[in-house]
């Protein structure tokens, strides 16, 4: 092996240009009713920084030296002011890539027991229940936006093929929306819940 290239065999990579992913996890509440089974949602406090006011399941990043099923279960119990004892894990779902390719979300679909409609109010601004069948019986509105490239003021153009009109890529992302009386759940959330909707429809089948 050559001496003065020993230092490329021994060189562990890393990933430039962009971040390492962060982990998100979330828990998919199923309760259990006389007709089958309801999703659990909040609506994010208008306090928080992130999202306020949006519907979202419980959950949030994933802290260093826990596992995404300990990060879903320990926000689940934050804020919906749960124990350990209420709770059912029936399994991960699908896994999701956020939007800008930086996020990962592992939602676990759980059972919850002996919820009494308490939560933390530092959190979350209200919950309410969706019945299951609902998202089995409608598809979601589907919508689209797309990221633009805009290069900033000075971008040497005349050093590129094409200049100004260089061909950059967009990128095409699709948007979920369902609508349940007052409540509009899109996003991620819309995502995750379609996907476990469509798991659960296998299961019937």
């Amino acid at each position: 092996m050559r001496k003065d290239l020993k230092f490329l065999r021994q060189h562990q990579p890393t990933v430039i240009g962009l971040p390492e992913s962060k982990k998100a996890a979330v828990c998919i509440p199923l309760i259990e009713t006389e007709s089958g089974y309801d999703i659990l949602f909040e609506v994010r406090s208008a306090e928080i920084d992130s999202q306020p006011g949006d519907i979202c399941l419980p959950g949030d990043s994933v802290e260093s030296g826990e596992t995404t099923r300990e990060a879903a279960l320990r926000e689940m119990q934050e804020e919906l002011l749960v124990s350990s004892e209420q709770i059912e894990v029936l399994g991960l779902m699908d896994l999701f890539g956020g939007g800008t390719g930086r996020l990962y979300v592992y939602p676990y679909a759980v059972y919850l027991k002996d919820y009494d409609g308490i939560y933390s109010t530092d959190e979350v601004a209200e919950v309410f229940r969706v019945p299951l069948d609902f998202f089995l019986e409608n598809e979601p509105e589907v919508y689209h936006t797309v990221m633009k490239v805009i290069p900033e003021e000075g971008f040497p153009f005349e050093r590129i093929h094409g200049g100004r009109a260089y061909g950059w890529r967009e990128r095409r992302e699709e948007i979920l929306f369902y609508q349940y009386g007052k409540y509009t759940i899109w996003g991620m959330t819309a995502k995750i819940i379609h996907a476990f909707a469509g798991t659960a429809e296998k299961e019937r089948q």
